[in-house]
């Protein structure tokens, strides 16, 4: 009996994300009698591919879509992709196509011909590529204030150049449908797109509730010369397929202005409260990761306040602003992030706090 139950603590301990890597591996295909969808790295969840439509959740501002069509497939369809910029440009086969008007700017939705055979799509603002600086915002834990985010989202509005945002995950309290409902209803108050991966709170409920939606929670994309890496530690530490894929990721982005974003900082360098890995070993492992691959700037939420500091010779800030009950004694109440990156210079501008409250 003890052999056994010590059996079940060590595969707790080895595999902290259960089956969450592989169910997202199925993040961004779909397929019906007559056509089949495949999003590049699974940068987009499949919502719908139904009677000659296509509707994606993006999680990165330039995204590729591999779309092939039987004979009775071919004919009109249309695209939907929400979350997405509202400067993106969709060219289809090398041919752009016309974007419709719409009534929010991060919904993109384009008219297609497409003939029986493979296609090639990609929708990207036409500055993706440029090497130039920009800013995003950055946020993390709203939980229980859902109701009010919007308020966190017009405060953003208000900068000009903020072109989208990255976030720590912990949007919602329970991870319930009735959660995720608001949420996205109260995203259609941000002119930019909001790209997140997953905090503790949202395995409250089966993963695929949040995947079938909302796409991964461990992915990457570059745009104009920076990297970002979103990692899920939402049982405060990384699964071993999950620590393998960022292994590999991180290093493909040396080259590049680099942004490595996790819900719990593996180090709380405030002390011992709630906020760090469960294992102090594998949080030490996972900075030791991030410095050998020259990673800029790492991004945390989970502790309800705001913290920069640096962790060893690594930019690191604590955002947890977006509304969850602030930690008591610190005087920081709602917040976000505005960050500069530089990537012509492969460097990291300006962090700036911007208060909400």
């Amino acid at each position: 009996m003890k052999s056994a139950l010590w059996l079940v603590l060590l595969a707790a301990c080895t595999r902290p994300g259960e089956d969450r890597p592989t169910t997202e591996d199925l993040v961004g295909s779909a397929s019906i009698t007559d056509a089949q969808v495949r999003v590049v790295d699974g940068l987009a969840a499949v919502r719908d591919l139904s009677d000659h439509r296509i509707e994606l959740w993006a999680t990165a501002p330039a995204i590729e879509i591999e779309v092939t069509l039987g004979s009775t497939g071919a004919g009109a369809w249309t695209l939907i992709v929400r979350n997405s910029l509202p400067d993106a440009v969709l060219v289809v086969d090398g041919a752009p196509v016309a974007r419709d008007p719409g009534t929010r700017p991060t919904v993109g939705q384009f008219p297609l011909s497409l003939a029986a055979g493979p296609h090639r799509l990609a929708l990207a603002p036409p500055d993706a590529t440029r090497l130039e600086r920009y800013r995003v915002a950055a946020m993390a834990d709203i939980q229980t204030a859902l109701p009010t985010v919007h308020q966190v989202f017009q405060a953003i509005n208000e900068v000009p150049d903020a072109r989208f945002v990255i976030a720590m995950g912990d949007i919602t309290q329970r991870a319930e449908i009735e959660e995720f409902d608001l949420f996205e209803q109260q995203l259609g108050t941000l002119d930019i797109p909001f790209y997140t991966t997953i905090g503790n709170h949202e395995l409250w409920a089966p993963f695929e509730r949040y995947t079938e939606r909302f796409g991964r929670a461990d992915f990457q994309f570059g745009f104009k010369g920076a990297t970002f890496t979103f990692a899920d530690s939402g049982d405060a530490g990384l699964d071993p397929l999950v620590e393998d894929w960022l292994v590999e990721r991180l290093a493909a982005a040396r080259d590049q202005t680099s942004v490595f974003l996790t819900h719990i900082p593996p180090i709380d360098p405030v002390g011992a409260r709630y906020g760090a890995f469960r294992s102090s070993r594998d949080g030490h492992r996972l900075v030791s990761r991030l410095v050998d691959a020259g990673v800029d700037l790492a991004l945390y939420g989970h502790i309800h306040t705001y913290v920069p500091y640096e962790n060893a010779g690594i930019r690191s800030f604590i955002s947890g602003g977006g509304g969850a009950e602030p930690m008591k004694g610190d005087g920081v109440d709602r917040h976000f992030l505005m960050v500069e990156l530089d990537p012509e210079n492969h460097a990291i501008g300006n962090v700036e706090v911007h208060r909400v409250d």
